[in-house]
């Protein structure tokens, strides 16, 4: 008996985690097309096209976090350095396959922003979860 609970309290954290998975994608995707958006109607060219890709990536990072902690409820800061990192390591895979460049003082800057804002979201996660409001 004991197996078929742990099995599905397995199921349950496979969903979340892939729920956390196309949260992150798609607030990322939003931003980034609303980044686009506005870099295409002020005219800014590609200036800052590495900042708003970082950016929309701290912000996929730190959504996924904030509902990831919030359901698992527990160690929030944990679960928002795994999202950070695991993000991180993804981003820069294919930024070194598809440009051929190497790690640079922006990498490490990209490094930081992601994880501070993946570790925010999953203690406001938590943080959010344990409050509960009294009238």
């Amino acid at each position: 008996m004991k197996k078929d609970g742990l099995s599905i309290h397995v199921k349950e954290h496979k969903i979340i985690y892939l729920k956390a998975l196309l949260i992150e994608i798609s607030v990322l995707a939003g931003a980034v097309f609303l980044f686009a958006a506005g870099m295409t109607l002020l005219e800014s060219g590609f200036r800052y096209a590495a900042l708003f890709a970082t950016l929309a990536a701290a912000l996929g990072a730190f959504a996924a976090s904030f509902y990831l902690a919030g359901k698992i409820q527990k160690s929030g800061w944990l679960y928002g350095l795994i999202v950070g990192g695991v993000t991180f390591l993804v981003l820069t895979a294919v930024g070194l396959a598809t440009s051929g460049g190497g790690l640079t003082v922006t990498t490490a800057f990209r490094f930081v922003i992601l994880m501070l804002s993946s570790v925010i979201g999953g203690i406001l996660g938590v943080g959010k979860a344990d409050s509960h409001r009294y009238l």
